[in-house]
């Protein structure tokens, strides 16, 4: 078995062919009691669109590759291969004498559009998470695409490599290509501080509690760049991406995954680094605290 064809198998299959079966489902997201440890809360989280893995216990995630490397104690690929060779299913369904291998979400993904923000569906989800529509707009796309013939929508939040995160109120996910965002004050110029944001929600949230709020406990002291994780998973991206900052601002949420991750940065970066997550202590993250401090949104407008 070569590395591409392990890839190919859809990862929740393969878990579930070893007996873990999935707790919960929301969208591409299927969460598991993590098959590395014993615990009462799923917080194993499989990506299907991906096809990859999180664990936000231990802040580490992965491909097949990774999984099987980590879960039977295996140090090279050459084992983990034969490990998923032997120890799963194929994850192929017969018909005759077809084979049907199983595709990655994004393959299934037809007549993909990206688009000006302007839908008023997606419009009236960011008002409902009190983010300013107008910064919304400056910041956000959308994205039209079919998925087994039927037609759907989203905002597409823009990285750093041509891929987009995609939200809507029933769906969180990504096309194309998975890494950070790094967004600079002002074009072409490097700020010596930058902010670091888990997500685009609570970037976005940020900008309307700073900007639009003027919450002034939200407020630092200088101009920031902003790097947008995308996922915790991307941490190892973040840091190449910050060594050239004198000052790094963590608005992390308020959870192990992102105390990890900002821990992580400290050691980093131990003098540059600050933790800010302070600024909203008794709040899951930026935009839990904007919508039980923010008012609502655009109310003027």
């Amino acid at each position: 078995m070569t590395i591409k064809e392990a890839k190919q198998i859809r990862l929740v299959d393969f878990i579930e062919s070893l007996g873990y079966n999935h707790t919960k489902q929301r969208g591409y997201s299927f969460w598991f009691l993590s098959p590395f440890r014993d615990e009462d809360e799923p917080s194993f989280k499989v990506n299907d669109y991906r096809n990859e893995w999180y664990d936000f216990g231990i802040a580490k995630g992965g491909d097949i590759v990774d999984f099987c490397k980590m879960l039977y104690h295996v140090e090279t690929i050459h084992e983990a291969l034969e490990r998923i060779k032997s120890g799963g299913k194929t994850h192929k369904k017969h018909v005759g004498d077809q084979t049907i291998v199983y595709q990655s979400t994004q393959e299934k993904m037809r007549n993909v559009q990206i688009l000006p923000l302007n839908h008023h569906a997606l419009l009236s989800y960011l008002r409902t998470r009190k983010v300013d529509e107008q910064i919304g707009k400056m910041y956000c796309r959308e994205i039209h695409y079919e998925f087994y013939r039927k037609k759907y929508f989203a905002i597409a939040f823009p990285n750093r490599n041509k891929g987009y995160e995609m939200r809507n109120q029933y769906f969180k996910g990504c096309i194309y290509n998975k890494d950070i965002s790094l967004i600079h004050l002002v074009n072409g110029i490097r700020q010596e501080a930058c902010a670091v944001f888990e997500g685009f929600m609570d970037f976005l949230s940020y900008l309307t509690l700073v900007g639009v709020k003027k919450d002034k406990q939200m407020m630092l002291e200088e101009p920031t760049d902003y790097l947008i994780l995308n996922s915790v998973s991307n941490i190892n991206k973040s840091i190449e991406a910050l060594k050239f900052y004198n000052h790094i601002y963590c608005f992390l949420d308020n959870d192990d995954a992102g105390k990890q991750t900002t821990k992580l940065l400290q050691s980093t970066y131990y003098t540059q680094t600050y933790d800010e997550s302070y600024r909203y202590t008794g709040y899951k993250d930026l935009n839990d605290y904007l919508l039980k401090n923010g008012g609502i949104a655009n109310e003027a407008k």
